[in-house]
């Protein structure tokens, strides 16, 4: 059995230090501590980042860890709001709330390139797709972020780093259960808790936990629709635990998740003449006549099983998830066509299951060396279909005889697209390390993996059937009746145009056998200083994107959309060092990391697009495999102040550019560098050129660097209740040029504060608390290009009624959001 992570010494200062200085302990997360404690040193920190429980000082990577308390403390109720706490770190999320990514160390990564996430998620040591992780967090006991390559001591393989949650445990011996509640002045509701109850006492217990909320999401409203937007998520986890004896336990989670929301993209910008009238990025408003509405149904389940045997740890690790999504999503976000009812029909699922089993070495004092071994299998199918509109053909808005009027709007005379993105990834590894004691100072360990990778994706696209008004004689016949034809306007048949055709078909078929390492040598000066270097491989495999519309097989087109396996190096120097007595820490890493086919995200370029009926202008958020290279440094300190002041600081720096190869980018004179002019029609693109693109450049959006500060005091008011007040600062420098050319996000800070009282026991808590407190309003993203979403699909049939929008995508940051929590445990919590 594997042993338990705990905090050997701690304190509440502790507990909300832990977020931003790498604390993690399992053990704050299954027994209260006090408020306050004499000791006002650090302690020591139990972390499991490398599948074994071991001090964080000791650990030769960064870490970064929150424990159940501090989620509670700084009220992270969203899995985005981890990003707060830990520099470096972009979660997003868009307005459908089912496009979830992470990005780390100076790479940005985005779910629409399709390709594996350069962050790895887990659940209980188990891989989860993002979709889940991000709807909500509930009744959760400890997170870590890894930063690096990952891949040789769990999981699937990933550049830059991997994120682990883990849900609370069933206690064997004690009856106890939480209720937790939160109410703000945005529409929130949360309610949360669980009951834990001993089945057979310390054999067996069970753990139920359940969510209720409802909210109104980034609170986007449109200027042409009335509803408001909303979210509500509705969630059961039930758990058990097994633990006949101290050689075997066996755990077992089930999870299932339901979300419901409707929500209104936001825009900015001039408007126009016709219609849109001017909106600002900090009004928070939409022009989408139609509402994003979306349904999600997940089911998650993990099973883990540690015994010893032998003197050996013998492990299993599985899981199995389900996700399907259906949603209708706005095709004319920019109200290109007022009154036009177009919207895409997302019909999506997202299936995959593990299997992992290890055996490793029992820890044990003056051991020569410990080592891992075992095998891992990995399957995940995503499918659906994509309905979008192709073209609106005559008869879509009246009679042909006529002007077209979007207020007859006809749907049946269009020609609807289907898009089909199958994908099926399977994974068999076999991985193993070793850990050489060269005496009790100096530490050498290495892991290696090999993958057997096979992957089968393709991105089709077909025709439906549609309607097109044609007067009788384009027929050959004197009327509709004698051509045996309907009619819906007089002197006009309804021709069906048959569906069927493919515009495109390209498929992606591979099997590879890459292998991955990872080597490191620690060692430790004096008790209180370690310093150690590291490299390590990662591998992420092929992939094929979709949507570009490519009739006509452009080569340069299909390079865009088919994309190699991906390849990466790191290199890694660090020190840890603990000092005054253990009251303060620094630790301080610096690394040099190599890509060979990056898959880096290129929104919002114009190119000309083909669907099989011609060329026209289009924009698109395009995928491309370039060589980059990305360097950085990570910072970490702590300080115990007083027994009741504790302050603590991150920094995070990166710079991450293109070393070879070009990304597609807005070029308006096309002279290979990018720029702020405007592509508005086909004649613009040089002959034989579909698309734009452009050497060097940034593979972040990020600012090169970002920080956080945060701090608690807390002081008793009597002998069984204390008050506490926290804050925490998350800032983010001027980011220039990086978004997109020209565009610049001023540097901002976004501030956190809470104030309250709770039991010395922590039995009970009432607090308020401000998230960006004071209400800092940036715009962190712009679209390149106006939000002319109908435009192409209109042009070629009604070009008198395209406009453009005057306006442009836009991403804000958060609102300020005021509210109360109250929460009540008993028992074992």
């Amino acid at each position: 059995m594997q042993p338990r992570a705990s905090v050997l010494s701690a304190g509440v200062s502790l507990l909300v230090l832990a977020a931003a200085t790498g604390a993690s302990a399992q053990s704050a997360v299954e027994a209260p501590v006090p408020a306050a404690t004499e000791d006002t040193t650090l302690g020591e920190i139990v972390v499991t980042a490398r599948r074994r429980s071991e001090s964080l000082q000791e650990v030769p990577q960064v870490v970064n860890a929150i424990p159940a308390d501090t989620l509670q403390k700084l009220n992270i109720q969203r899995f985005q709001d981890i990003q707060t706490v830990v520099p470096g770190l972009t979660l997003q999320a868009n307005a459908t709330g089912y496009q979830a990514s992470a990005s780390l160390r100076g790479v940005s990564f985005d779910v629409v390139t399709s390709g594996q996430p350069t962050v790895a998620l887990y659940l209980n040591d188990a891989p989860m797709q993002a979709a889940f992780l991000f709807q909500t967090m509930f009744d959760v006991g400890q997170i870590e972020v890894l930063r690096g390559p990952q891949g040789t001591t769990r999981g699937v393989s990933a550049p830059s780093g991997a994120i682990t949650v883990t849900t609370k445990k069933p206690r064997l011996s004690e009856f106890g259960g939480y209720i937790d509640v939160t109410a703000t002045d945005r529409q929130a509701r949360n309610l949360n808790g669980a009951i834990n109850v001993p089945l057979i006492q310390d054999v067996l217990a069970m753990r139920v936990a359940a969510l209720v909320e409802e909210n109104d999401g980034d609170g986007v409203r449109s200027i042409n629709n009335p509803l408001r937007p909303r979210q509500v998520t509705e969630a059961v986890r039930a758990s058990l635990s097994f633990e006949p004896s101290d050689l075997f336990n066996g755990g077992l989670t089930y999870t299932v998740l339901d979300r419901d929301l409707s929500s209104f993209n936001q825009v900015s910008g001039p408007g126009n003449a016709t219609g849109n009238p001017a909106i600002s990025p900090d009004q928070r408003l939409s022009a989408q006549a139609n509402p994003n509405s979306i349904k999600m149904h997940m089911e998650v389940a993990t099973a883990q099983i540690d015994s010893r045997i032998f003197g050996q740890h013998l492990s299993y690790v599985g899981s199995y998830q389900h996700q399907g999504i259906t949603s209708f999503l706005s095709e004319d976000n920019g109200n290109v066509i007022p009154g036009i009812r177009t919207l895409q029909f997302n019909d999506l699922f997202q299936e995959q299951t593990s299997q992992e089993i290890r055996i490793a070495s029992d820890p044990a004092p003056n051991r020569l060396f410990d080592y891992t071994a075992g095998v891992f299998y990995n399957w995940a199918r995503t499918g659906g279909v994509v309905r979008r509109t192709a073209t609106f053909l005559p008869g879509a808005f009246g009679s042909p005889a006529g002007p077209p009027n979007t207020a007859t709007q006809d749907t049946r005379f269009i020609t609807p697209l289907f898009v089909d993105v199958p994908k099926t990834q399977q994974e068999t590894s076999f991985f193993g390390s070793l850990t050489l004691h060269l005496g009790s100072k100096t530490e050498l360990s290495g892991g290696v993996r090999h993958i057997i990778a096979i992957n089968n994706s393709a991105a089709i696209l077909r025709t439906g059937n549609g309607l097109i008004a044609r007067a009788p004689s384009t027929l050959g016949a004197p009327s509709c009746a004698a051509a045996g034809l309907p009619s819906t306007y007089a002197g006009y048949c309804d021709v069906t145009i048959p569906g069927g055709a493919i515009v495109q078909n390209l498929r992606l078929r591979t099997s590879e056998r890459p292998t991955i390492y990872n080597l490191s040598l620690s060692h430790r000066f004096t008790r209180d200083l370690m310093a150690y270097a590291s490299t390590g491989t990662a591998y992420r495999p092929p992939v094929a994107s979709t949507g570009v519309f490519n009739a006509t097989g452009d080569a340069v087109l299909n390079a865009l959309i088919l994309h190699p396996s991906e390849k990466s190096r790191s290199y890694e120097v660090g020190v840890k060092s603990t000092f005054l007595g253990g009251r303060a820490w620094v630790n301080l890493a610096a690394y040099r990391q190599t890509f060979d086919n990056l898959l880096v995200y290129a929104p919002g370029v114009p190119y000309i697009s083909n669907n099989g009926t011609g060329p026209a202008l289009a924009t698109f958020n395009f995928t491309a495999s370039v060589d980059a290279v990305v360097e950085g440094v990570d910072l970490d300190t702590a300080f115990q102040i007083t027994r009741d002041w504790n302050i603590a600081a991150q920094v995070s720096y990166s710079d991450g550019r293109v070393s070879g190869g070009k990304l597609p980018c807005n070029d308006s004179n096309f002279d290979g560098t990018p720029d702020t002019g405007a592509v508005t029609s086909l004649a613009q693109f040089p002959a034989g050129v579909l698309v734009a693109q452009c050497a060097g450049g940034s593979v972040s959006r990020n600012p090169y660097w970002s920080g956080s500060v945060q701090s608690e005091y807390t002081r008793p008011i009597s002998d069984k209740v204390n008050g506490f007040v926290r804050g925490l600062v998350s800032y983010s420098p001027k980011n220039a040029d990086r978004v997109q050319p020209g565009f610049t996000v001023p540097a901002y800070s976004l501030v956190n504060l809470y104030a309250g009282v709770r039991a010395a026991d922590g039995a009970w808590e009432v607090s308020l608390f401000a998230r960006n407190a004071f209400n800092t309003e940036e715009t962190t993203d712009l679209g390149r290009q106006q939000v002319n979403n109908a435009t192409s699909t209109v042009a070629r049939t009604f070009p008198s009624l395209v406009r453009n929008s005057g306006y442009f995508e836009t991403t804000m940051t958060p609102r300020r959001e005021v509210g109360v929590t109250a929460r009540y445990a008993f028992g074992s919590r």
